[in-house]
């Protein structure tokens, strides 16, 4: 699991910004910044991150503490490099707490994983960081919702439910109950302070719903 502290620490040591390091990692800086809040877990970048930091990817994450920072491979600039994403990796969104129970998520990747079986060959499937604790157990915050936005809506289904808000995609993570022509019937597990379990969303202010069909936790 990434460690925040010793990547603020590594970055803080090389006298970069959180910019300069995702510019010269050629990730982005929500990349960094979701790693340093703790939001991020994991991360195939960490070798190329690593290596413009100069300390061995297991220093940052002790699961890869048998990976040497040699092992990057290099693109001439002296900082190392790694082949952009690939089709079959699954792209994954960032999020932070936008008010009770909702999040505001990121228009562009952060991150990106090879494909869990549940999203393998799924086109225009991603992945969301879950934030805040409304869905804890079965989403702890840090774990990955896995997304097929294809799949029917029905009831009973962990879903993803898109709105807008000025220039904001706000979102909620929650159980589907049910629906009618113009809300959403939505139950969570461990309801914010002041909000009960069951409640209702308008269809019209909330009108996109997508599929979770798993999630990929390291913890």
């Amino acid at each position: 699991m990434l460690d925040p502290q010793a990547l603020v620490a590594a970055r803080k040591a090389k006298g970069l910004s959180q910019s300069e390091l995702a510019a010269a990692a050629k990730v982005s800086q929500q990349l960094i910044a979701s790693i340093e809040t703790g939001l991020t877990r994991t991360t195939k970048y960490l070798p190329r991150i690593a290596a413009v930091l100069d300390v061995p990817p297991g220093q940052l994450d002790a699961e890869w503490s048998n990976v040497s920072i040699r092992s990057t491979a290099s693109d001439g600039s002296g900082h190392g490099s790694m082949s952009s994403a690939s089709p079959t990796d699954l792209p994954v969104h960032s999020a932070a707490e936008g008010g009770a129970g909702q999040i505001i998520v990121t228009s562009e990747p952060v991150d990106w994983l090879p494909r869990p079986a549940p999203v393998a060959n799924v086109r225009g499937a991603y992945g969301l960081y879950v934030v805040g604790e409304s869905m804890v157990p079965e989403f702890e915050p840090g774990d990955i919702a896995l997304v097929n936005p294809h799949l029917p809506v029905v009831p009973d289904t962990t879903c993803i439910f898109y709105g807008q808000k000025q220039d904001e995609v706000r979102a909620t993570i929650k159980r589907l109950r049910r629906k009618t022509g113009d809300t959403w019937y939505l139950k969570q597990w461990n309801p914010p302070e002041g909000m009960k379990a069951e409640f209702t969303l308008s269809r019209v202010a909330w009108p996109v719903c997508h599929r979770v069909v798993g999630k990929y936790s390291r913890g």
